[in-house]
């Protein structure tokens, strides 16, 4: 029996030993995959950022259309008065949307072409008012230098004289048709936006959280090109055109018209929105202050070095603060700044492209993703 005895004594060993360990490693909380983490930050960006970001502004548009409608229907300085602080918080509300460009339901109607191409062709806009050429749908077809946010503040602070832009709406001999520009102009907004949110509630929400590679369509991918073309957008459309920059190469021939919100002198405003949002959307902070995982987070546990030989988190965190000094140095007109103290303007467009550089070429290689969108200034 001693033969049979040993071989069950050894078994029924390894058979404790075995129970003995499993209950121990049940114990122990396991650790954290990647795509686990993807997941959470996703649903994150998804529930706590982007959504409540398109939703505001939603809710500031149908704010600006019923300004509109009463300025449309009483024309006074006093409508003029609450309908430009309308446009000027919806305008606020969208520089919070803009750094989700590149995600799908927004690139699919490439939404900047629609809502946030400056600077406006005035003679173009006056044109299509004059022949009567109004409605959404001619607009919906127009160049993109003919519509969006950039179109109405061109017609609502064209000029300083308040009496004067009432005047284009009441007594002008088209009169009618500029309050049919202006209208066409606020709900091909609402249309826009409007199929933007009802994409990410109906099917995008749940693509986008569950899109857990690094390939071109995925959402990492996304992420990233959003917010390196955002950067790209500050550096060439926000600081470099107006300030006299061809691609990185500075000319004499600044043009100050060109700059974002030129016409209601909420240049350097929306710089700093630009800025503080990135900020925000890298650290996962959301509309309501609820801060979850983020972009920064992720690149921390890479523990990898940027272009300037710093931790990569730190030194981007770093230089949006180094970029909102230099923006806060050129207020409150970046015009006046332009024309009569440029070399604070260039100095921004020096630590704009640092920030460029940070975003648009080591965060894609830290990461593994392509940058898949292109611009035409070299960078």
């Amino acid at each position: 029996m001693s033969y049979f005895i040993q071989p069950m004594k050894y078994i029924l060993q390894k058979c404790l030993l075995f129970c003995a360990c499993t209950i121990l490693l049940s114990c122990v909380k396991e650790p954290k995959t990647d795509d686990t983490f993807k997941k959470e930050m996703f649903t994150h960006y998804a529930d706590a950022l982007i959504l409540p970001s398109y939703n505001s502004y939603d809710t500031a548009l149908q704010s600006l259309k019923t300004a509109t409608t009463q300025f449309n229907t009483t024309p006074t300085i006093s409508t003029l008065t609450n309908l430009q602080q309308a446009f000027l918080t919806a305008y606020s509300k969208w520089q919070n949307c803009e750094i989700y460009d590149r995600t799908s339901p927004a690139d699919a109607l490439m939404t900047m072409d629609i809502v946030n191409y400056y600077p406006t062709r005035k003679d173009s806009v006056l044109a299509y008012i004059n022949r009567n050429d109004n409605s959404t749908t001619f607009i919906k077809s127009r160049n993109k230098n003919d519509k969006g946010l950039p179109a109405i503040e061109y017609l609502l602070f064209r000029t300083s004289s308040q009496q004067e832009i009432v005047d284009s709406f009441s007594i002008h001999p088209n009169a009618a048709s500029y309050k049919t520009y202006l209208t066409s102009l606020v709900d091909l907004l609402i249309e826009t936006n409007h199929t933007i949110l009802s994409d990410w509630n109906t099917s995008y929400r749940n693509i986008f959280i569950k899109s857990l590679s690094t390939d071109a369509a995925s959402s990492f991918s996304t992420l990233v090109n959003s917010i390196a073309q955002r950067t790209d957008d500050f550096k060439r459309k926000q600081v470099g055109i107006p300030a006299g920059y061809s691609g990185n190469v500075s000319t004499v021939f600044t043009n100050p018209p060109a700059a974002q919100a030129y016409y209601s002198n909420n240049s350097i405003e929306y710089m700093l929105l630009t800025l503080n949002n990135m900020k925000d959307v890298l650290n996962g902070k959301g509309n309501d202050t609820i801060t979850g995982k983020g972009l920064i987070d992720y690149i921390r546990t890479l523990d990898v070095q940027s272009t300037f030989g710093g931790n990569l988190a730190d030194d981007i965190l770093a230089q949006i603060d180094v970029c909102i000094n230099k923006v806060n140095a050129c207020a409150p007109d970046y015009t006046n700044t332009i024309n009569n103290n440029k070399q604070k303007a260039d100095d921004l467009f020096l630590e704009a492209k640092k920030l460029l550089v940070l975003m648009k070429v080591d965060v894609p290689s830290a990461l593994g993703v392509s940058i898949t969108y292109t611009d035409s200034d070299g960078d």
